[in-house]
């Protein structure tokens, strides 16, 4: 059974186009709080920016 962070999780993935796994390790271990908070804040937001937010995602899963 999913829990709500897990949904959570799978959603940001999705809207990031990676998978779950890659989402956390780059949550988790690339990114620092300031920066994991504007990727999912802009993610969520409905008045967010999620073409910044994939931008900076991406420069952390490549190691930028």
């Amino acid at each position: 059974m999913l829990g709500l962070y897990d949904i959570m999780d799978d959603m940001f993935a999705t809207g990031l186009g990676v998978d779950v796994e890659t989402y956390i390790d780059v949550i988790e271990n690339r990114c620092n709080t300031e920066e994991a908070m504007f990727i999912i804040d802009n993610l969520w937001d409905e008045d967010g920016n999620p073409d910044k937010a994939k931008e900076l995602f991406n420069q952390k899963l490549k190691g930028e």
